[in-house]
Formats: structure tokens, sequence, C-alpha cells
């Protein structure tokens, strides 16, 4: 994968780079829907809350009948064992509402960040070595032109990399023109398929 990156022409890198950012946004936009899906989930216990607290209005009701002499003890413990579950049902609620809530976090990053980690920890390092490689071919273009160092280096690269029919074209003897410091054509050549311009009067 190191090779086909490194020595890959500009159009094959730049779709490498869009099918990479396809993935990454792809399966961002998964693992967000994933997650807010579960998190609209959360909802469940907001109702499991609020049933609990009109539970408890309703034990608070039967614990105010003790009050009436004439009623007894009765519904005021009934009140009591009410108010009691009701506000377990209501704590449950806002834990569940807590728990899925961290859930939609964990299981959306989880969906994002898992076939992504291929791109992010792979092909990206790869793909930002060829950016400095340029980079520092550009650098020696720019400060040297196409010095004898520079031009043989292009030249082998072309051998290496472009289609036979194209090096035999620019050379009958690649190797031999190198050799000797014929290797220019070969050279702007690679230039050219790196995505690079080649100077002007070389």
């Amino acid at each position: 994968m190191r090779a086909s990156i490194g020595t890959a022409d500009e159009a094959t890198v730049r779709l490498l780079d869009s099918l990479a950012i396809f993935w990454v946004v792809f399966w961002l936009v998964v693992g967000s829907w994933t997650g807010f899906t579960i998190w609209q989930l959360s909802d469940v216990g907001d109702t499991v809350t609020n049933s609990g607290q009109a539970l408890s209005s309703t034990g608070e009701a039967l614990q105010a009948l003790r009050e009436l002499p004439v009623v007894g003890d009765e519904p005021g413990e009934l009140g009591d064992e009410v108010v009691s579950t009701a506000g377990d049902i209501a704590t449950r609620g806002q834990e569940i509402q807590g728990q899925l809530r961290q859930l939609s976090l964990t299981v959306g990053v989880s969906i994002a960040l898992m076939p992504m980690a291929p791109v992010l920890g792979l092909y990206l390092p790869l793909r930002l070595a060829r950016r400095r490689e340029l980079a520092a071919v550009r650098r020696a273009l720019s400060s040297n032109g196409l010095d004898p160092t520079l031009e043989r280096y292009l030249a082998e690269r072309a051998v290496d990399n472009l289609p036979y029919a194209t090096v035999r074209h620019l050379s009958d003897d690649p190797w031999r023109d190198i050799a000797h410091g014929r290797g220019r054509a070969l050279a702007r050549a690679e230039l050219v398929r790196m995505g690079l311009r080649p100077p002007t009067g070389s």
C-alpha cells in the first residue's frame, strides 16, 4: 500500500482521496444518526419519571385521607407505599435516561471510529508522507531547478512507474541515458505524472 500511494500518479491519488473522504463522511453520518436515534429513546426515561411523579401525587392524596377521622389509617398506609414506590420509579426513570444517553454516545462514536480506523491509521500517514515528498521536490525545483541529482532521481522513478510504451517513447535505452545524464525527458514526464509542473526552459 505504501508503494502504491507513494508512486501513484496524481489522478489515482485524487481518486483515493475522494474514496477516503467518502468513507470517513459516510461512517460519521451513520454513527451520528445511530447515536441520535438512541438519544431520542432516552425520552422513555422522562416518561417513566413523569409516571412516578404522577403516582407520587396519588400516594400523597391517599396519605392526606388519614387525617379524616372516619376513614382510618388504611388509606394513609397505602399512600405511604404508593409514595415510596413512586419515588423508586422516578429514580429509575432518571437512571434509564442517563444510561440510554451514555449508550448513544458510546455506540455512535464506536460505529463512526471503527470503520474509519484503517483510513486514519494507515492511509492518512502514507498520504501525508507523499505530500511531504512532493513538497521536498517542489523546494528542490525552486532552489536549484532540475539539477543532475534531482533529474536522475526523477528519471529512475519514471522508469519504475511509467508504462513501458511511454518510457520507450521517451528513450530508446533509459538506463543508458540516465547513466550518461540524459534523463531529462523522463524526469519531466515523472514530474507531470506526480502532478507537478516541470520548470520552464529545462
